[in-house]
């Protein structure tokens, strides 16, 4: 039997985002876990920060937040897979079943090309493959990575998305088209800041989204995030959304 060990394959660089892929918050980047490595964390989001607020389980007890954990595997070289669950605490699931709604979540994305110098890394993915699909979303995305002075590097990501599956077929809101959160052109930036911790700033095709990335030790990342939706918010200078993201990565 292996013996497991939590470190970073690529110190200062690929980290999973808000989904559980590979990416800066919402955006994905074309990386992928290593293959035989690991990636899992926990994200908290309030419930601004949640695409699907209008789906109806929620419009009676509207939640104040909810949270995800996942586990994402590099087992398959340049394909990773996730396994994620959601759940929003007060608001009460289909069929008014268990203590709350929860909602599973199976992704995958994969490497394509890897770049060097100016061409670009290309990455697919096909993201929410189980559950009401809220996050559902089949994307290809390339991805930069600018060295800078003091051997800092800036990554760069551009993509399209389109949803998949565009209905909640099979539950009460059939005719309630899904608010994906990503559904056209996506583009993100990852800029470091310091050795231990990196701005990201990027456009989800629906919102912008700003947050910072902590990185105190090799194998552990804490993303912070202000999320962001619609240009007329943003033109207000209001906030609609908080996200709070701890993850770490090993190897067998």
């Amino acid at each position: 039997m292996g013996t497991a060990c939590l470190f970073l394959a690529q110190p200062g660089g690929a980290a999973t985002g808000l989904t559980g892929s590979t990416g800066l918050l919402f955006v994905p980047t074309a990386e992928v876990v290593s293959n035989e490595h690991f990636a899992f964390g926990g994200v908290l989001t309030d419930y601004q920060a949640f695409p699907a607020k209008k789906f109806s389980y929620f419009r009676d007890n509207k939640p104040s937040f909810y949270f995800a954990g996942y586990l994402t595997l590099g087992y398959i070289p340049r394909l990773e897979i996730t396994i994620r669950g959601n759940g929003m605490p007060s608001a009460v699931g289909p069929g008014r079943t268990g203590p709350f709604y929860t909602d599973g979540m199976i992704s995958m994305q994969m490497l394509a090309y890897r770049g060097s110098g100016w061409r670009p890394s290309v990455g697919f993915g096909l993201q929410d493959m189980y559950g009401f699909m809220l996050f559902n979303a089949l994307y290809g995305v390339a991805t930069w990575r600018i060295p800078l002075a003091e051997a800092k590097t800036c990554v760069l990501s551009v993509g399209w998305a389109a949803p998949w599956y565009s209905k909640n077929e099979g539950t009460a809101d059939e005719d309630w088209d899904v608010n994906h959160v990503m559904n056209g052109f996506v583009i993100g930036i990852e800029y470091p800041a310091q050795p231990w911790a990196v701005a990201l700033m990027e456009y989800d095709s629906r919102s912008f989204n700003v947050g910072m990335r902590f990185r105190p030790v090799s194998w552990c990342t804490f993303d912070i995030a202000v999320l962001r939706w619609g240009l007329d918010q943003l033109a207000r200078n209001r906030i609609r959304g908080f996200a709070a993201h701890l993850s770490f990565s090993g190897g067998i």
